[in-house]
């Protein structure tokens, strides 16, 4: 059965300044669903079309479907199961090879990182992944040994801030690496890997995020149950290596975190009813919902900022909205891009045509 696609159903947003931003999403075509890719330079008042990468959505194996990074106007990447690179911003498109699914990019100091896993999602890998680095204009990887081999399938983060760079491990156990350089890393100590609660087990790392190379921050969970996952978050004012526990979130299951400055943490969440982000300012430590969505737990992606006041994320991916779409009620406002001017108080909707 095709899809009931009407109008532009966003799946990954990238802004590399506060007015220019780029946008990867599906269109209705007589295939049913095909790539678009849209570019603004005044935060969204207006958009015009680019060349996409030659790949449809519904051909990646990637389980949450590609996701879309720039690093400036003209160095960007859509990766998943594929990996495609564009230095001219968006005019030509050029398929990279880095030997498996790439789940994590980010930028900074003139470097672009990316976290590649040789197996992919689809099934139970034993085999190591690798961080692989290469100038933002070039495609000339490298592989940094300071992380790769250290981790399997399963949950990770990147964040770069700059010319440092943090990764987080889940499997096969919770560690917490750091760069000053993006080359020479050194392990951290992870703030929840001894945490238990209540028989609910050991904690992992679920997410990182950083607003400088000097304050980052930890979510860690437990053992998920139906009404959800017990939550920590760890905030560190020295690059990682000493953290102090926040208030615990309490947001369901928890998923993305965001910096924008060094007193504020965003965290989007939810459970099946619905879909949230939580908004916690070091002012007060409380956790506060900044928006709600009743979607039936579509969930939200690309939670991110560009500077202390300006970030973005997408409601209902396309990979995950395509489910959704040919049910009796699908949940309204799906694939659609949202942005904040004031640190994630508030948030509102883009209108990007198809």
């Amino acid at each position: 059965m095709p899809h009931k696609i009407s109008g532009f159903l966003a799946q990954s947003v990238s802004f590399v300044t506060t007015e220019v931003g780029f946008v990867l999403g599906d269109i209705a075509c007589p295939t049913g669903a095909c790539f678009s890719l849209r570019q603004t330079t005044n935060r969204g008042a207006s958009w015009t079309s680019v060349l996409p990468p030659p790949a449809a959505l519904g051909e990646s194996n990637y389980s949450e479907g590609p996701e879309l990074h720039f690093a400036d106007a003209l160095d960007g990447w859509a990766y998943g199961a594929t990996l495609w690179s564009t230095h001219d911003g968006a005019k030509q498109w050029r398929e990279v090879n880095l030997g498996g699914t790439v789940f994590a990019m980010a930028s900074g100091g003139g470097e672009v990182y990316a976290l590649v896993e040789p197996c992919g999602s689809a099934s139970a890998c034993s085999a190591s992944g690798g961080l692989y680095r290469s100038p933002v204009g070039q495609d000339s990887w490298t592989e940094v040994p300071g992380v790769s081999g250290r981790f399997v399938a399963g949950g990770y983060g990147l964040v770069v801030e700059d010319h440092s760079v943090f990764v987080s491990i889940a499997n096969p156990k919770p560690e917490l690496l750091a760069s000053s350089d993006g080359i020479h890393f050194v392990s951290l100590s992870v703030p929840c890997a001894s945490a238990m609660d209540n028989g609910i087990g050991p904690f992992t790392i679920e997410a990182i995020a950083a607003s400088d190379p000097s304050d980052m921050s930890v979510l860690c969970v437990g053992t998920p149950s139906m009404g959800g996952e017990a939550e920590r978050a760890y905030l560190s004012r020295d690059g990682g290596h000493a953290f102090q526990s926040l208030p615990d979130p309490a947001v369901g299951f928890g998923g993305e975190l965001a910096m924008p400055n060094p007193t504020t943490l965003l965290l989007a969440g939810g459970l099946p009813s619905g879909s949230w982000v939580y908004r916690n300012s070091a002012s007060n430590g409380s956790w506060s919902k900044s928006i709600e969505f009743s979607d039936q737990g579509v969930g939200l992606s690309d939670l991110a900022f560009v500077d202390p006041s300006h970030g973005e994320f997408v409601h209902g991916p396309a990979s995950l909205a395509l489910s959704f779409l040919n049910l009796p009620n699908p949940p309204s406002g799906l694939g659609e891009v949202y942005l904040t001017n004031d640190g994630g108080s508030d948030w509102y909707a883009l209108n990007i045509p198809a």
